[in-house]
């Protein structure tokens, strides 16, 4: 896991999405603004600025040296480098924690059995995520037929087994406490041009696996993109990610 994602960091903190202002109120709000969040898997710290912007004091940890190193400092954010199953923090020291695209990464029990330890009495945890991106907009519908075949068809070898958790929404994990029903109907949305997509396709863990065997799928992708792509002044189209997670208090 520790150089899955460093090579595209630079990348990853440009063009992977952040997550609905509203579930970021929603999630302060049951905290409380002077809480302490353990931001677990945090990347290159997208969810940990969302919560610093806000008032919680973040703790964010990963395990990759070159997300870390490509994450933007904030006074309210402590990076640290740790596994999601041994994260060095005290016993009883968070009121929060927050695991945003990453959680299929860890090893599940071990990390409730250390988010149970880090945690304090009532503590809020989440796990947050998003689904396979949609486009929207006139003549979208032949390039999302072809990001369907992509990923679905021309990257099914190369994804790893732990994408499943994602694609069911993390259902059917151990969940480490009570359940809320989560927000429903939020979604994340950008307007990006071909080369802002392809760069984002460039970070999906399936694409990173087939370059290290010399195999970039993304060149034919672009081939087939182009001639499609909306061409003149407007070259954006809309591009959507249905929003979804669990989250409760910890046991």
């Amino acid at each position: 896991m520790s150089d899955r994602f460093g090579p595209v960091a630079s990348t990853y903190a440009q063009l992977r999405p952040t997550y609905p202002d509203a579930f970021w109120d929603a999630y302060v709000d049951r905290l409380g603004r002077s809480a302490r969040v353990w931001d677990c898997g945090c990347g290159t710290g997208q969810a940990a600025r969302a919560l610093a912007a806000r008032g919680v004091e973040v703790i964010a940890t990963d395990v990759s040296a070159g997300q870390l190193a490509a994450a933007a400092p904030h006074p309210q954010i402590r990076y640290r480098q740790a596994a999601a199953e041994s994260s060095g923090l005290e016993a009883g020291s968070v009121d929060g924690v927050l695991v945003a695209q990453a959680l299929h990464w860890f090893a599940i029990e071990a990390f409730n059995t250390e988010v149970r330890r880090v945690a304090r009495s009532g503590a809020l945890i989440a796990w947050i995520g998003y689904l396979p991106c949609r486009l929207s907009g006139p003549g979208t519908g032949p390039l999302q037929q072809l990001l369907d075949r992509f990923h679905n068809i021309t990257l099914a070898p190369w994804w790893p087994a732990e994408r499943r958790w994602v694609e069911q929404g993390y259902a059917g994990l151990p969940f480490p406490g009570s359940e809320w029903p989560f927000p429903q109907d939020l979604w994340i949305e950008r307007r990006w041009d071909l080369d802002q997509l392809l760069g984002y396709l460039g970070t999906w863990s399936a694409v990173q696996a087939a370059r290290t065997r010399e195999a970039d799928p993304l060149p034919a992708l672009r081939q087939e993109l182009e001639p499609l792509w909306p061409q003149g002044d407007d070259t954006v189209v809309s591009v959507h990610w249905p929003f979804m997670g669990r989250w409760g208090q910890v046991d």
